[in-house]
């Protein structure tokens, strides 16, 4: 699980995607998006004051926008850069302009369903950038969009949404509006995460209760026209921060982890020295290098600079938590962790022979991967699984060789090893033959897991 030359695979293909889009997509956290053109404007929405708990970055602004006049999205003096400011506060009726070469509309509306009764007005913000139409709802709380709303509101690209309740519609009316709206994506915004946020808003995953194919995404996302999907998706974003945690197995951006994954931190770790594990139970201290989630150091395989491979705690439940990378007892990373009861991530797959990415109709394949979630009987966090009794998975997962059902055999900890998942299954009769099939396991969470090539015989 060493991972150097994966972290540098990592950054070459997050540069060559950049490189491809052109539209630059970062969620601070609460309502508040830096949204980027590639050579051009950078446009701020809903700036929240610090107290909310999340940073600023010092990227310099062409144009900020406001919704309303509550601290959570008013901080324009937070803001660096001499931007144009796209004021929703006085507005009380449609009115175009233009900012940072872009041209904007605000839509009037209301923070309530009384008309402003209880909360007062709020302005949803409308804009083109980069070929791409956005827009952001800010705090918005009507039941239904009214039809001189609705008319600034079509054929939308990428709509920013509450979904928090409580100050705002809930994730079901946020589902209901979006339905209305047909945006191509929908990412919800407003509810609580580990970094910060109103305390009585739900938090992820709750928040994408109503959302079964729900895409988990990274806290920056680039953007074309040429890669908005045809139908919509709805996503729930990371709040920016300055390290990231990813399933060691399948390197997915964004995707939620499960209890007793192997996972990988990424980020600038000052003072970390490289460091790798020798035994079991593996160490929760390598060199001065500790990962804390909630007030426990969890267990390590390996350390260095820019990378931290350690054990996800098994008591951890759904939800989301902050992790600190420390180093000598001094915190040099953080961020957050989303987990759920399971999240498939494969590494690889070998045959009966022990043959590398290979398969035969009928035959019996090795599956290897992490995030299988509890087990039945439990192992301890940094303890390897025994062989006697086995571990098994609480719930089969399903395997698709080619888009053909595999049949499962065993589930479970592979023996001798920590957080890493075993699955034994059979190759239908009817799988697609070639050196190029796809491999995918999924749970009935419908997280999919990352496809695997292996060449069937």
């Amino acid at each position: 699980m060493r991972g150097r030359s994966q972290t540098c695979f990592l950054v070459f293909l997050l540069a060559a995607a950049a490189s491809a889009q052109n539209v630059r997509i970062t969620w601070i956290g609460q309502a508040c998006f830096y949204v980027q053109t590639e050579g051009g404007a950078t446009v701020v929405v809903d700036p929240p004051a610090a107290n909310l708990g999340y940073a600023l970055p010092p990227t310099l602004a062409d144009a900020v926008t406001i919704s309303h006049n509550h601290t959570d999205h008013n901080n324009s003096a937070g803001v660096r850069g001499s931007f144009t400011l796209v004021d929703g506060r006085p507005t009380t009726e449609r009115t175009e302009m233009t900012a940072g070469g872009l041209p904007f509309v605000q839509v009037p509306g209301f923070h309530d369903n009384s008309n402003g009764a209880a909360r007062g007005r709020n302005t949803i913000v409308q804009w083109t950038q980069g070929g791409l139409r956005f827009a952001h709802f800010g705090d918005y709380g009507q039941d239904a969009l009214t039809e001189a709303q609705l008319a600034d509101l079509r054929d939308l690209d990428v709509v920013m949404i509450p979904a928090g309740g409580f100050f705002t519609i809930d994730n079901r009316q946020s589902a209901a509006l979006i339905d209305r709206l047909n945006p191509r994506i929908a990412i919800l915004m407003h509810f609580r995460t580990a970094l910060g946020g109103p305390a009585q808003l739900p938090g992820p995953p709750a928040v994408a209760a109503p959302f079964p194919d729900i895409r988990y995404k990274p806290a920056t996302v680039a953007l074309s026209r040429a890669t908005v999907p045809s139908s919509t998706e709805v996503w729930l974003m990371e709040p920016a921060a300055d390290a990231v945690v990813v399933n060691v197995a399948g390197y997915t951006a964004g995707a939620p982890l499960a209890p007793s994954a192997a996972a990988a931190a990424y980020g600038n770790f000052a003072g970390s020295t490289t460091a790798s594990y020798t035994g079991f139970p593996l160490p929760r201290r390598l060199g001065e290098t500790e990962v804390f989630i909630g007030a426990e150091a969890v267990p390590l395989f390996y350390v260095f600079g820019g990378q931290i491979n350690f054990q996800v705690p098994g008591r951890l439940g759904p939800g989301q938590s902050v992790f600190e990378v420390r180093v000598g007892g001094a915190r040099v990373g953080r961020g957050t962790i989303t987990t759920v009861a399971r999240s498939p991530g494969l590494f690889a797959a070998v045959d009966q022979n022990g043959r590398l990415g290979r398969g035969r109709r009928g035959g019996l394949i090795t599956i290897y991967g992490s995030g299988q979630g509890s087990t039945v009987p439990a192992v301890a966090d940094g303890v390897a699984a025994p062989a006697e009794p086995l571990s098994v998975t609480g719930e089969e997962p399903a395997v698709f060789v080619g888009g053909r059902r595999a049949s499962v055999v065993f589930s479970g900890l592979s023996p001798g090893s920590a957080g890493l998942w075993q699955i034994n299954a059979q190759i239908s009769q009817d799988a697609p033959v070639g050196s190029d099939i796809d491999l995918v396991v999924l749970f009935e969470s419908n997280l999919i897991s990352n496809a695997i090539k292996i060449a069937v015989e």
